[in-house]
C-alpha cells in the first residue's frame, strides 16, 4: 500500500530536490558553464536530439570550423585539438628555425592532436600528396618520389606521455633534448632549399614560403563501448583501459567525458553503463546504405575543439547520433532517439515499448495539446557534413531531392518553401548524412506537442523516454517521447514530450551518389620529357664560315613533349669527359644544331621540356656522340646554319630567411 498523498508529494519533493542538487552539482563540476538547468524545484528540458539546433553557440561559424582544421596556424598558445576517428588536419607551429650553410635547412613542429593517436597515413605539402619511406612513430621519413624527393625529412609522433625529442629538430638551434611535447601529437619537418644558380635549379625549387602541411590522421586510442557487458558495471580505471582507435560516437563521447586533461575526468560511478552498451551496439549496427551499400549506422570522425566549453563540445557529439544523456539521480544515462526499439536502431515498431503509461488516474487538470505549424515544420532540409572524397571540405546534401515525390507532396501540403539548415562536423558519411535530413524533416511534419500535469507516479520518468499518453475525454492514446520534466509547486510534475512517429526514424536505403566525373586535369608540376633525342654529326651538317674553314656541327631532334602546359625546350651539352653541362639554347622548336664542336671529341646531349610555370621536365640525355667529319669542300654554296645559339648562364639567389 502506499501512503498518503501528502506523504507521496513529500517523498517525491525530497527525491527530486536531491536530483536538483545533484544536477546543480553536474552544471558546476561537469559542465564549468552557466546554464539554467534548475528553473523551480528541477527544469531538465532538453530536445530531443541531446542539444537545440537553434542555438547560436553551435551554430556559429560550423562550415568554417570544419575549413579551419585543415590551416595551420602559428601560435604557442592555441589550445590543441582532440582528433577521433579519421580526419584530414592542419595543425600549429609551435617552433619554426633554420641551420646550415646559408640556412638551407628550415625546421617546423607542427602540433596537430591531443595523444595517443593511432598514426597519419597521408602527408599533403601546398595540397600535394608526398608519399613518404615511413609513418611510424619517431621514425625520421623521406619522399620515396616526386618534386620533394632529398628535399624533406619528416619524424612523426603520436603523442604518448614516454615519447623522447625529435631527433630531427634537434639538428636546430633552440630545440633540446627536454622538448618532448609528452602527451601532443606532432610532426616534425625539414625543408631543404638549394641555392639557386641556373634557370635548372629555379626550375626544381619545389618551394614558395613555408610550406603548408596537412596529415590524413587516425585519431585518438580509445576504449570501445561496445565491449561493455549488460549487468556489470564498469570498474576498470580509464588509464588502465585497453585502447584503439574507434569512430563509435559513444566510445568518443565517453572518452571525452572521462579524460582528464581535455575533458570533464568523470569517474567510472557517474555512468549507467548498460545504457552506454546499448547506445554503443546501435551505433555500430550494420545497415542499409543504399541497395548495394551498407555501412554503420552511426559514427563520429571528429575535431574536437578545446576552446569550447565541454557542454557544447557534449552537445555536438551527442547531435551527429541523435544522442540524449539525462542526468538521473546522480547517473548519467545515454539514449538514441530511434523508431523505439533500442535492440534495433533500424526497427520502426507499430507498438513501441513505452516506460509509462499516464491516464487520467494520474493527470490532474486538462492535457494542453498543440498542432504542427509553419513556425517549426520545414520540407526541405540541407546539412552539411565532412566529406573525405572532397579533401575533408564541407560538402551538402538535400532531402527531400528537389522534384522528387516527396518534395512534390510537402509543397503541395505547405504551399510554399520551408527550408533549414544544419551542420553535422562529426559526420563524414554521406547516407548518413542523408538518413539525418530525412528524419529532420519527417519529425518536423509530426510535431505534434503536449504538456501535461501529473501526480509524482511518473516520477522515474526522464528525458528522451517514451511514454503512452491516454484521455478518453479527448480519445486521446498516443506515444509521446519525454521532452522535459518539471516539479511544480501545485500538483507533482509536469511532463512535457513531442508526438512519435516510429516511421520517422526508418533507415531508408538512398539513392546512391552521382559518379564523381574522372577528371583527368594536367598536374602543372609535372612536366612530360621530350622523347626519340637523336644526336648526329657529319658533313651533311657543316657549314663554311666567311674565311672558308669548316665549322662543325652537332644535329639535335627529338620528338615533341605532350604536356598541354609546354612553352619550349632547354637544350644543353658538356664535353664527355667534362663534368658540367651548359645551356646552348631554349627554343620552342625540336631541333637543334650545336657548335662550334670540335673533330674526334665525344659530346653528352640533353634536352629538356618547359612550361608556363617555369617547370622544366627531366633530361632526356644522350651520350658519348663523336664528332665526325666527311665533309669535302665545294666550289658551290655554302649550306646556312638551320639555328645559331650561344651558351647561356642563368643565375639567381633566394632561401629560408633565416
Amino acid at each position: 500500500m502506499c501512503g498518503s498523498p501528502g506523504d507521496i508529494i513529500d517523498d517525491a519533493v525530497d527525491f527530486v530536490t536531491d536530483t536538483a542538487k545533484d544536477a546543480a552539482d553536474f552544471v558546476k563540476d561537469v559542465v564549468d558553464t552557466t546554464i539554467d538547468f534548475v528553473t523551480d524545484a528541477l527544469d531538465i528540458v532538453l530536445s530531443p536530439f541531446g542539444l537545440n539546433f537553434d542555438q547560436p553557440e553551435l551554430n556559429q561559424n560550423q562550415q568554417a570550423q570544419i575549413q579551419g582544421v585543415l590551416i595551420n596556424k602559428d601560435s604557442a598558445i592555441s589550445r590543441v585539438p582532440v582528433v577521433y576517428g579519421t580526419r584530414r588536419v592542419g595543425g600549429s607551429r609551435v617552433f619554426v628555425s633554420t641551420n646550415g650553410t646559408d640556412n638551407k635547412y628550415l625546421y617546423v613542429a607542427l602540433i596537430v592532436s591531443e595523444g595517443q593517436v593511432d598514426g597519419y597515413t597521408k602527408f599533403f605539402i601546398d595540397e600535394t600528396e608526398v608519399p613518404l619511406s615511413s609513418y611510424a612513430h619517431g621514425v625520421q621519413a623521406t619522399p620515396s618520389t616526386g618534386k620533394y624527393q632529398g628535399r624533406l625529412v619528416t619524424q612523426f609522433f603520436d603523442g604518448r606521455d614516454t615519447q623522447v625529442a625529435s631527433s630531427l629538430l634537434q639538428e636546430a638551434p633552440g630545440w633540446t633534448s627536454d622538448h618532448r611535447l609528452s602527451g601532443l601529437s606532432y610532426i616534425a619537418c625539414r625543408f631543404e632549399w638549394r641555392k639557386i644558380e641556373t634557370q635548372e635549379d629555379a626550375d626544381n625549387n619545389p618551394y614558395g614560403g613555408i610550406p603548408q602541411i596537412q596529415l590524413v590522421m587516425s585519431g585518438r586510442k580509445i576504449f570501445d563501448a561496445t565491449t561493455l557487458t549488460t549487468g556489470v558495471d564498469h570498474t576498470t580505471a580509464y588509464a588502465a583501459e585497453t585502447v584503439a582507435v574507434d569512430d563509435n560516437p559513444v566510445s568518443v563521447l565517453l572518452d571525452y567525458l572521462r579524460n582528464p586533461r581535455y575533458g570533464k575526468g568523470l569517474s567510472n560511478d557517474y555512468f549507467d553503463w548498460d545504457s552506454f552498451k546499448s547506445a554503443a551496439d546501435q551505433c555500430d549496427q550494420v545497415v542499409n546504405y543504399t541497395s548495394t551499400t551498407t555501412g554503420k549506422a552511426f559514427t563520429c570522425n571528429a575535431v574536437v575543439q578545446t576552446d569550447q566549453t565541454i557542454m557544447n563540445n557534449v552537445k555536438v557529439l551527442l547531435s551527429g547520433f541523435r544522442g540524449i544523456m539525462p542526468y538521473q539521480a546522480g547517473k548519467y544515462f545515454l539514449k538514441i532517439e530511434n523508431g523505439g526499439d533500442d535492440t534495433d536502431v533500424a526497427a520502426t515498431p507499430t507498438d513501441p515499448t513505452t516506460v509509462f503509461t499516464i491516464t487520467e488516474d494520474h493527470i490532474i487538470g486538462g492535457v494542453s495539446l498543440r498542432g504542427e505549424s509553419k513556425k517549426d515544420k520545414i520540407n526541405r532540409a540541407i546539412v552539411t557534413f565532412v566529406d573525405p572524397d572532397n579533401d575533408y571540405q564541407p560538402n551538402q546534401i538535400v532531402y527531400p531531392e528537389e522534384n522528387s515525390a516527396d518534395d512534390i507532396a510537402y509543397l503541395a501540403d505547405d504551399q510554399v518553401r520551408l527550408e533549414k539548415q544544419f551542420t553535422f562536423t562529426t559526420i563524414t558519411n554521406r547516407e548518413q548524412a542523408l538518413q539525418m535530413a530525412e528524419v529532420m524533416v519527417k519529425k518536423s511534419r509530426n510535431n505534434q506537442t503536449i504538456q501535461v500535469n501529473t501526480t509524482t507516479d511518473p516520477a522515474n520518468v526522464s528525458v528522451g523516454d517514451l511514454v503512452r499518453i491516454q484521455n478518453s475525454n479527448i480519445a486521446l492514446d498516443g506515444i509521446f517521447r519525454v521532452t522535459g520534466v518539471t516539479l511544480n509547486a501545485t500538483t507533482g510534475l509536469t511532463i512535457s514530450g513531442t508526438e512519435h512517429v516510429a516511421s520517422d526514424y526508418a533507415i531508408n536505403q538512398q539513392t546512391a551518389a552521382d559518379p564523381r566525373p574522372t577528371i583527368n586535369l594536367p598536374d602543372p608540376d609535372q612536366v612530360s620529357a621530350p622523347t626519340n633525342l637523336t644526336v648526329l654529326s657529319g658533313s651533311a651538317f657543316n657549314l663554311l664560315d666567311t674565311n672558308n674553314q669548316t665549322i662543325r656541327r652537332l644535329s639535335v631532334t627529338w620528338t615533341a613533349s605532350t604536356d598541354p602546359f609546354l612553352t619550349d625546350y632547354v637544350v644543353q651539352f658538356k664535353k664527355s669527359a667534362d663534368a658540367d653541362f651548359v645551356t646552348y639554347v631554349q627554343t620552342a622548336e625540336t631541333t637543334a644544331l650545336i657548335s662550334p664542336v670540335a673533330l674526334g671529341e665525344s659530346y653528352d646531349v640533353r634536352v629538356a621540356a618547359r612550361n608556363e610555370l617555369n617547370r622544366r621536365s627531366n633530361y632526356t640525355v644522350s651520350t658519348n656522340n663523336t664528332v665526325t667529319d666527311t665533309y669535302t669542300p665545294a666550289s658551290g654554296p655554302s649550306s646556312t646554319p638551320g639555328q645559331t645559339g650561344s651558351i647561356t648562364n642563368i643565375s639567381g639567389s633566394g632561401g629560408f630567411a633565416p
